[in-house]
């Protein structure tokens, strides 16, 4: 028995908002390229698909600057107001390796927000979890909202997995267990994240002081306070950034520190036991009239000797104080 696969062309999800209960899911073929759509909807594609590229071209009601920044091959994130059309691209966390970030492309106005992706990523696909489990959102604006909250907590949490390594590395530090503590590979990590934050952060400055003229009053109020969460992860980026650096300054120190110490006992053993090496070096030379070479006692001579130069160079040790 065959078993029949559902293609949607490219399409990831779609669907459709209202204004009285949960979403509607919608499958490509109710949305028309010719004509726009009755109501509110958003739709996510595949941008790698050929025939998501091929329909988001040919729709006819899609704004040309949305048709353009969704099929644009730039990586760069940027948000812009044209009119009515907001369009542009996020960077977000990739949702199976939370160490790299791509770009979720947007086109928005009042009645669609047509986004697309090219390797899955985490924000879009926990707006889909939401809208599929029945989380009333009525309106654009309230959905870019939404997506733009999880994009700010993809990063919150990465933010707090950062500094609960740090934590750690720094309770371990102050303990004197600091030798296999590793930062490096966090500290790059940590610079990433700081980098697209900054990104998003000035992608969205202009359409945060001057969005569109439909765009609600309490959506711009909600939008600017997701803007403060984002700036706030970001300083919290900074101060994580700060505490890491300072942690392997504190580990340079003290390894420095151990190897001076280290180096220290051996220049003072060599230095005690100097004399000796040069009295047995003496005594070693097979040439005439060393003394005690015919006396019983020679030995306990020369031993003698040794250890009161050793006594002697300690002695001067202690005196020049470097003990």
């Amino acid at each position: 028995m065959g078993v029949e696969l559902h293609d949607n062309r490219g399409l990831i999800c779609g669907f459709l908002l209202q204004s009285q209960g949960p979403a509607i899911g919608i499958d490509i073929g109710a949305v028309s390229p010719i004509a726009p759509p009755d109501g509110p909807i958003w739709l996510h594609f595949n941008l790698n698909d050929g025939r998501a590229r091929t329909w988001i071209g040919g729709c006819a009601w899609l704004p040309v600057e949305g048709r353009e920044r969704l099929l644009s091959p730039d990586r760069s994130a940027l948000l812009e107001v044209t009119g009515n059309t907001i369009s542009g691209a996020l960077a977000d966390v990739f949702a199976d390796d939370p160490e790299r970030f791509g770009l979720v492309s947007i086109s928005m106005d009042q009645t669609c927000l047509i986004s697309g992706r090219r390797h899955p990523v985490s924000a879009a696909a926990l707006l889909r979890e939401d809208l599929a489990t029945g989380l009333p959102i009525d309106t654009t604006p309230a959905l870019f909202n939404r997506l733009f909250t999880h994009l700010v907590a993809t990063r919150s949490k990465a933010v707090a997995e950062f500094v609960a390594v740090i934590d750690d590395a720094e309770d371990r530090v102050f303990a004197g267990a600091y030798h296999d503590v590793r930062l490096g590979q966090h500290r790059g990590g940590i610079a990433r994240l700081r980098r697209q934050v900054i990104s998003d952060r000035n992608a969205c400055a202009d359409f945060f002081a001057h969005p569109p003229a439909w765009w609600p009053k309490p959506a711009t109020k909600e939008l600017r306070r997701i803007g403060g969460a984002l700036t706030s992860v970001g300083q919290d980026l900074d101060l994580a950034q700060d505490r890491a650096r300072l942690i392997a300054e504190e580990i340079d120190s003290r390894q420095i520190e151990r190897t001076n110490r280290n180096l220290y006992f051996v220049s003072v053993a060599a230095t005690v036991f100097l004399p000796m090496t040069v009295i047995s070096g003496i005594f070693g030379m097979n040439v005439g009239g060393l003394p005690w070479l015919e006396d019983a006692n020679g030995f306990r001579w020369a031993m003698g000797c040794m250890a009161a130069a050793v006594a002697l160079a300690f002695g001067v040790i202690t005196w020049r104080r470097m003990l």
